[in-house]
């Protein structure tokens, strides 16, 4: 199954950013929040920002793989979704925008295309 594979791959990127958080808050000694630390504000940010679209990309990707998808336009959008991801973990520890805008372009695409995909295939 196509989508278990960027699953997995997407929950190993997941794991990354628990420990980041995990380790900060050891560092800083903060059990609860952010303790107005900045670094750990961003952490978590850059974890809940990845936990709200995931699932959801995941979701209409597996939709699409049960209605027997072209395999590489499957791939091309776990692809594209796993490069955005991670794109926005680098960008977000940066002060240059223009790879988060390109992260987040990447990332509103590819949820547009899976939702147009599953719409259509709705109705064929």
């Amino acid at each position: 199954m196509i989508t278990g594979l960027y699953a997995a791959l997407l929950a190993l990127i997941y794991i990354k950013l628990s420990f980041n958080i995990i380790s900060l808050r050891h560092r800083h000694k903060v059990s609860l929040g952010d303790g107005g630390i900045d670094e750990l504000q961003s952490a978590i940010r850059i974890h809940g920002n990845f936990i709200e679209y995931t699932p959801f990309v995941l979701l209409m990707m597996l939709l699409l793989e049960t209605q027997q998808i072209n395999p590489y336009l499957l791939h091309a959008f776990g692809i594209a979704f796993l490069f955005s991801r991670v794109a926005h973990y680098v960008a977000l520890g940066k002060t240059n925008f223009s790879i988060r805008k390109v992260a987040m372009a990447t990332t509103y695409g590819v949820i547009l295309i899976l939702a147009s995909f599953n719409i259509v295939y709705y109705f064929i």
